[in-house]
């Protein structure tokens, strides 16, 4: 295509610019890339934002601690709990509730697991609904530079191929 068919491609080409912007495509690169980063805190064992920032490590991976290859799914000793990665779990529940609704201006990233906050954020929480301890907040989600950059590049990358097709 030379310069004079893509000026008078360019309203077209525009047109469909706008309706990526518009719809649910771009919308859909928001939402999957920021579940994908999201669940790759859990890969990681912490979050990144500019960096990996890691999460304070498990008593259950210490051989030190009375929690040492504790598994909450059997109520005892596991072998394979002594190094499972953290906040894992032995169903991954926490990780595999990430999802994305999309919403009138954007989408909303949700967890709907009723303990996602204060593993998030940290606070009061009850082993097995009784003894009461002090969780260490482990963020999984949040703002995030590499996140945004991601995104940005994504997008970048399908106007690119908008503009080029014919």
């Amino acid at each position: 295509m030379d310069i004079k068919d893509f000026a008078k491609r360019f309203p077209e080409k525009m047109q469909k610019i706008r309706e990526f912007t518009n719809g649910d495509a771009i919308k859909d690169i928001l939402g999957v890339e920021a579940v994908n980063h999201y669940k790759q805190s859990f890969a990681e064992e912490g979050f990144t934002d500019e960096v990996l920032n890691p999460w304070k490590d498990v008593k259950r991976r210490d051989p030190e601690s009375k929690w040492y290859g504790h598994s909450g799914q059997l109520g005892k000793f596991s072998n394979s709990r002594t190094t499972a990665k953290i906040l894992t779990g032995e169903t991954r529940e926490l990780q595999n509730a990430i999802a994305f609704r999309r919403i009138a201006n954007g989408v909303r990233i949700v967890n709907d697991k009723a303990y996602a906050s204060v593993h998030q954020y940290g606070g009061r929480a009850k082993i097995y609904g009784k003894k009461e301890f002090q969780m260490t907040p482990r963020p999984f989600m949040g703002k995030s530079v590499v996140l945004v950059r991601n995104i940005n590049a994504k997008i970048k990358r399908e106007m690119i191929r908008i503009l080029k097709t014919d």
